[in-house]
């Protein structure tokens, strides 16, 4: 489903996931005092390159050849790159600007989101390995984590005054019910024909014996019994306690049997299918708007949060400033 974000900023982690090879540092823009070198430019791109990429965009003559919005498709990732590097600076700025000040208490949190980088990084490889590969220095890294802990700052002060518009929230469900539409709800009741912890399949015995039981319950589900009844006395799914109101999925993320069965039925009926799991005795839903709010709020809440940053963007005069050079 398209939350239809308006992301100015790729997460850290994503940031972290890049891959770029090192290049001449020369100064490519800057912003205020901050400068912004080729390697630091090109490793943004890569990250926006790795969002962008897909069927129609998957080799470097794509990039050149495919168009968005009247634009090369390669032109909008260069864009795209020089607002997330203009925004994360914009953050640091922003912060000081309004007054808060980057105490020993949060220097000690910058502190933790490096080291668990640099954590991270010398488990798989080496972290000085990890910045010769991507072509940027220690220092980038810094930024980074100041410019997410700024970020993180402003977005909690500017969520405790938020008041939701529920006008946007009936907005996003009108223009994204045919994505919302893809949605099922269904519980379930599994006997297990396999080892969950070995992936062994019983024996034919076993299976049997399983299949017994699973049609029993099944019949009892016709008549009348409580499901989630039968669904805490019995599914050997632990999800099922997990997820006391279901499963809410869309196409293909449930296996093809358990999904096919529950489009077999309308809410309330009751279906019987077998998959490589064993026996599902599943019982079809009303798909409850409720499961999408959480997401659809914060969906609507960063949305409006970087709203709130472009117009202290403008409000300050923050502006990226390219090298002709």
């Amino acid at each position: 489903m398209n939350m239809k974000k308006n992301i100015l900023i790729l997460s850290l982690a994503l940031l972290l996931s890049a891959c770029g090879g090192k290049s001449t540092d020369v100064t490519v823009a800057t912003v205020g005092d901050y400068e912004i070198t080729k390697s630091q430019f090109e490793f943004y791109l890569n990250s926006v390159k790795q969002q962008m990429q897909g069927t129609e965009i998957s080799s470097e003559e794509d990039w050149e050849n495919t168009e968005i919005d009247g634009k090369k498709a390669i032109d909008v990732a260069k864009e795209q790159a020089l607002d997330i590097a203009l925004t994360n600076i914009a953050y640091i700025e922003i912060f000081e600007k309004e007054g808060y000040k980057l105490d020993s208490e949060a220097k000690d949190k910058i502190k933790q989101s490096k080291d668990s980088i640099v954590s991270q990084y010398e488990q798989n490889g080496g972290y000085d390995a990890f910045l010769e590969q991507s072509g940027i220095d220690d220092s980038f890294v810094d930024l980074l984590c100041e410019s997410m802990y700024c970020s993180d700052v402003l977005y909690e002060n500017f969520s405790a005054d938020y008041k939701l518009d529920e006008g946007e929230v009936d907005k996003f469900f009108e223009e994204n019910a045919a994505d919302i539409a893809k949605y099922r709800t269904a519980k379930h009741v599994l006997i297990l024909t396999q080892n969950m912890d070995t992936g062994e399949v019983y024996d034919e015995a076993k299976k049997a014996e399983a299949k017994k039981k699973a049609e029993e319950i099944y019949q009892r589900a016709l008549k009348g019994e409580d499901f989630d009844t039968l669904v805490s006395e019995n599914s050997e799914d632990p999800g099922s306690l997990t997820n006391p109101d279901g499963y809410t999925f869309t196409d293909g993320e449930m296996v093809a049997e358990f999904q096919n069965c529950v489009d077999s039925l309308k809410p309330g009926e009751i279906g019987f299918v077998e998959s490589s799991f064993g026996y599902h005795i599943i019982k079809r839903l009303e798909l409850n708007m409720d499961y999408f709010r959480p997401t659809v709020e914060n969906s609507i809440t960063v949305q409006d949060f970087n709203e709130h940053i472009e117009n202290k963007i403008s409000e300050y005069s923050i502006t990226l400033v390219e090298n002709d050079a």
